[in-house]
C-alpha cells in the first residue's frame, strides 16, 4: 500500500472507534452507570401492590345502610291489657297480673305465649290497646277489670276476635257484641246466690239490714231481687249509721219483728258490730263484703254462725285447682281475692281459644259456667265457726 494511502485508513480508523466500540463511553467524572431496576423488587409481597403505589381513602360515596326488614308476621299469644300504671288501680291490677302469670306459668308451654299491656286509663286507653293488640295477633284480649272500661269495650269495636272482660259493662247494650264474655267478681252475684241459699235453709220471711253506701245498697237490691222472686217477704228494713252506738239499737228494731232470717249488706267492721246484737236463733246470712276469711280467729269470731258464699281458693285447700297454685304473699285479702281471679281469668281464656271449648271450669274462684257470653260463678256455701271459715255443714 502506498504511503499517502496507509495515512488515509488510519484516520478514518481512530474516529470511527468510539461508535463502534463494546466498551461504555465515559463521562467526564468517569462515574460508572447504573443497571435497570428489576421490576419484580417493587412489588411488597404484604400486600401485594408495587410500593410506590398511592392508595387515597375513599370519599363521597353514599352510607351504606341496612335493608328494611320485612314487617313480622302477627303471632297468636293471649293479650293481658290491665291499669297496672293507674296511680289509683294498680296495685289491684298487679294481683290480676300476678294470679294470670302464674296461670300461665303452670300451664307450661303447652298454652299460647302471654303478653300484658300497662295501661293507666282503662275508660280511654283500653279500646286502642284492644285494638293494637288484636293486629298484633292475639287471639284472645283479656281486660277491663273496672265497670268503666267493661262499658268501654262494649261500645268499641274491638270484639271481632273473642274478648274477656273481666267485670259487667256498666250500661251495657241491648246486646253485647258476640264475642265479647264477661266474668266478674260481682257482689250482687253473690247476694243473690246467698237469697238462693237462705231459702233452700231458712224459710221465707228476711230481715234486711244495710248501709248507706252505694255498695251496701247494691248487694241489698240484688238479694231482695232473688228472693222475692222466689216468694220471699221482706220483714223490715234497718239501716246502719256505722256508729258503735247504733249497735246496740238493731236488737230494739228486731224486737218486735217476725223473719225468720236476717241478711246483712255490711262491709267488715259493721258486720262485726252489729253481728252480737243479732239473736243466735236467727239464721244470719251476708256476703263476702262482711267477711275476712284470712282474719284471725279472734277477729271473726262475733261473726259466729254467719253464712256465705265463698271461693273455694280461701275454704278448700285440698280443692284439685286450688292445689295447683303458689299462694301469695303480703297480699291483703282484696288484692288475694283479685290474684286467684286471674288464675281463672287466664283457665278461661284458654278454653275460649280452642276449637272445642269445654265449659264448666271447676275454678278457684268457683264453678264457671258459660251462660250465653256470660260466665256465672257458683260459689262454695260456707259460715263462720268459732273464727274460722268452713264449708257449710250439711243440716
Amino acid at each position: 500500500m502506498s504511503r499517502p494511502n496507509a495515512l488515509l485508513l488510519a484516520l478514518f480508523v481512530s474516529l470511527a472507534t468510539p461508535a463502534f466500540s463494546a466498551d461504555a463511553a465515559r463521562g467526564t467524572t468517569d462515574a460508572p452507570v447504573a443497571a435497570a431496576p428489576d421490576p419484580r423488587d417493587d412489588i411488597d409481597p404484604a400486600t401485594g401492590l408495587s410500593r410506590s403505589t398511592v392508595v387515597k381513602p375513599l370519599s363521597d360515596v353514599p352510607a351504606v345502610r341496612d335493608a328494611p326488614r320485612a314487617p313480622q308476621a302477627p303471632r297468636a299469644h293471649i293479650a293481658l291489657i290491665l291499669p297496672t300504671a293507674s296511680p289509683a288501680l294498680g296495685r289491684l291490677a298487679d294481683a290480676v297480673r300476678l294470679g294470670f302469670a302464674a296461670a300461665a306459668e303452670a300451664a307450661g308451654k303447652e298454652a299460647l305465649p302471654v303478653i300484658i299491656t300497662a295501661i293507666d286509663n282503662e275508660t280511654t286507653a283500653l279500646p286502642g290497646a284492644c285494638a293494637a293488640a288484636q293486629a298484633a295477633g292475639a287471639a284472645i284480649v283479656v281486660a277491663a277489670i273496672t265497670r268503666d272500661g267493661a262499658s268501654a269495650l262494649a261500645k268499641s269495636d274491638c270484639a271481632r276476635r273473642p274478648v274477656l272482660a273481666l267485670n259487667d259493662p256498666q250500661a251495657a247494650p241491648p246486646e253485647l257484641p258476640p264475642n265479647l264474655y264477661t266474668v266478674s267478681l260481682s257482689l250482687e252475684n253473690e247476694a243473690r246466690q246467698v237469697a238462693l241459699l237462705a231459702t233452700d235453709n231458712a224459710g221465707n220471711s228476711a230481715v234486711v239490714i244495710a248501709s248507706g253506701s252505694p255498695l251496701s245498697k247494691r248487694v241489698q237490691e240484688a238479694f231482695e231481687r232473688e228472693w222475692t222472686r222466689d216468694a220471699g217477704q221482706i220483714a223490715a228494713r234497718i239501716v246502719f249509721t256505722g256508729g258503735a252506738d247504733d249497735a246496740p239499737l238493731i236488737r230494739e228494731r228486731l224486737a218486735g219483728v217476725r223473719a225468720d232470717l236476717v241478711f246483712m249488706a255490711l262491709d267488715q267492721p259493721e258486720a262485726r258490730l252489729v253481728r252480737p246484737y243479732i239473736s243466735g236463733m236467727l239464721p244470719l246470712y251476708a256476703t263476702s263484703m262482711s267477711v275476712n276469711p284470712r282474719a284471725e280467729a279472734v277477729v271473726n269470731v262475733d261473726l259466729q254462725g254467719l253464712r256465705y258464699v265463698e271461693m273455694p281458693w280461701f275454704v278448700q285447700p285440698d280443692h284439685p285447682a286450688v292445689m295447683v297454685y303458689p299462694q301469695p304473699r303480703n297480699m291483703s285479702v282484696e288484692e288475694e281475692r283479685l290474684y286467684a281471679f286471674g288464675i281463672d281469668a287466664f283457665r278461661i281464656a284458654v278454653e275460649l281459644t280452642r276449637p272445642e271449648r269445654h265449659f264448666p271450669i271447676d275454678g278457684v274462684t268457683g264453678k264457671l259456667t258459660l251462660e250465653g257470653t256470660h260466665f256465672n260463678r257458683a260459689l262454695t256455701a260456707s259460715e263462720v265457726d268459732g273464727g274460722r271459715v268452713i264449708p257449710l255443714r250439711a243440716p
